[in-house]
């Protein structure tokens, strides 16, 4: 959610102007509107429509392989698919390229020949349809290749090899070798065979999920707003608002050359990551942790000194951290906590709502301290941080065989998750995928809605007057209409 549309702002009062021309620089307060909604828009567009892409396969036996799994159709894959359960045979040739013995496939557990069977062979020597038309010659309802690594493509065929009629679908290396791996064991054992259903996975455009995530967004960059403009005088003395607000030495004003050097620096960190993430990961980790307790502390003992000025009065002086208050030390026991438990449930499904809490910390903090001067420095700013995503995301697999962007955040392989995102778990997903948006796509916006804030509240410009009230409903609905692109086109 990041625009370089929003140059069209003035910072002008529109007082002792035409009523003509005070209409127009009114309607001028859609464009940061507009703006941030179109933009994430743009950046999402990343499918096509058409059928189901994505499919579910859900297995029953053996007991320690039941769950969902996701395989990806072929382009060439035929429809409707099968009812029922179908059992799942690895062929001699592991490959799929030779054709089926006649008696295939094997009786399993005394049960006979199973109803309705799926082939499962390695990618390589044919092509996929070639593939596919041998197991349907011998009978098969399906047939399921397995990858030769953790990226699986998306198959397609050449029309001149042929019709098929079966389903095909394309799975990762290491559940496909754990399907073939059951599958060969239950044919040598007699066992019964490893069973599964296949199915289209449709995502709701009314997930409850992604919801709860669009406002959580959207009241975390009216929050961070609200504690970037609480050091304006026109709070009273005394006030909550007053206590909140950032120390002079602690606030950084992005210049032009620190907008331009977001895009360098983090350029050649994701870089960085991008070879070293193996080392990397628990160092962003452990920083993750010491800011975040260190955010969620300040943020407790803020409010414990406006409620109780006596905890103001110095407790300790640690080397390091320097001097305490009693308010510091009562504040840091939950965070402490709170941040011990986010690293022991981190690659759990519990562990969301402890992300989700530091995070917020993080950000409303980041737009307490971090301000933009004036609307050519958001251009820039945003403009930049645009350019730099498309580049990152879309254009990096050139130059790296991959998407930089894309791996850094996965963990590049590490089995851990760069935690600098909020986590919403998806309710009623049957993959029990968690819905996800990166702090970037907070914290930009953030800034931005910030600045129109206090550009607001300087100009004494009422709610319906002002820009602060249009920025946040255009990202709002930025958000809204980004998620129903991605479900529409099955991303």
């Amino acid at each position: 959610a990041r625009s370089s549309a929003v140059a069209v702002l003035s910072d002008r009062d529109i007082a002792g102007l035409s009523e003509r021309a005070k209409l127009n620089m009114m309607g001028c307060r859609i464009f940061p509107a507009f703006g941030l909604l179109m933009v994430p828009f743009t950046m999402s567009v990343r499918g096509a429509f058409g059928t189901p892409t994505v499919a579910v396969l859900t297995t029953h036996k053996p007991l320690d392989l039941q769950g969902n799994y996701a395989g990806y159709f072929a382009t060439f894959s035929a429809w409707p698919l099968p009812k029922g359960d179908l059992a799942v045979q690895a062929p001699e040739d592991e490959l799929g390229c030779e054709k089926y013995p006649q008696d295939w496939p094997p009786s399993t557990g005394g049960l006979g020949p199973a109803p309705g069977w799926i082939s499962i062979v390695m990618r390589g020597k044919c092509t996929f349809i070639q593939k596919a038309q041998m197991a349907e010659q011998a009978g098969a309802k399906g047939i399921i290749i397995v990858s030769n690594n953790q990226t699986v493509q998306i198959m397609g065929g050449n029309t001149t090899d042929g019709t098929v009629g079966i389903f095909t679908l394309g799975v990762d290396r290491l559940l496909g070798e754990k399907f073939r791996n059951a599958s060969i064991i239950a044919q040598k054992s007699g066992q019964e065979p490893l069973m599964m259903s296949v199915s289209p996975y449709v995502s709701s455009l009314l997930n409850i999920s992604e919801g709860i995530l669009i406002l959580l967004a959207a009241t975390l960059v009216a929050l961070g707003a609200f504690f970037s403009t609480a050091d304006l005088d026109i709070h009273p003395p005394g006030s909550f608002s007053t206590a909140l607000a950032a120390p002079q030495e602690e606030v950084l004003e992005v210049d032009h050359w620190l907008a331009v050097g977001f895009c360098a620096v983090g350029s050649g960190f994701l870089v960085f990551l991008f070879f070293l993430m193996q080392y990397m990961i628990y160092v962003i980790i452990f920083c993750f942790c010491v800011g975040g307790a260190s955010c969620i502390a300040q943020f407790g003992a803020i409010c414990l000194n406006h409620q109780f000025p006596p905890l103001r009065n110095k407790s300790t002086n640690l080397p390091v951290v320097g001097i305490l208050a009693h308010a510091d030390i009562i504040a840091g026991i939950p965070a402490a906590i709170l941040v011990t438990c986010w690293v022991i449930l981190r690659n759990t499904s519990y562990g969301w709502p402890f992300q989700d809490i530091i995070g917020a910390g993080f950000l409303c903090w980041l737009q307490r301290t971090l301000r933009l001067p004036n609307i050519k420095i958001a251009t820039l700013l945003l403009s930049a941080m645009f350019f730099f995503d498309i580049f990152w995301v879309f254009i990096s697999p050139l130059f790296f065989h991959e998407s930089v962007m894309v791996r850094v955040a996965t963990g590049g392989g590490t089995g851990e998750s760069v935690p600098m995102l909020l986590r919403i778990p998806a309710f009623g997903d049957p993959f029990g995928n968690d819905r996800l948006l990166g702090f970037g796509d907070i914290a930009l916006p953030g800034l931005l809605v910030s600045y129109l804030r206090r550009h607001d509240l300087m100009s004494r410009r009422s709610l319906k007057a002002g820009y602060f009230a249009p920025a946040l409903v255009g990202y709002f609905i930025g958000l809204c209409v980004t998620i129903a692109a991605l479900c529409i086109m099955k991303m």
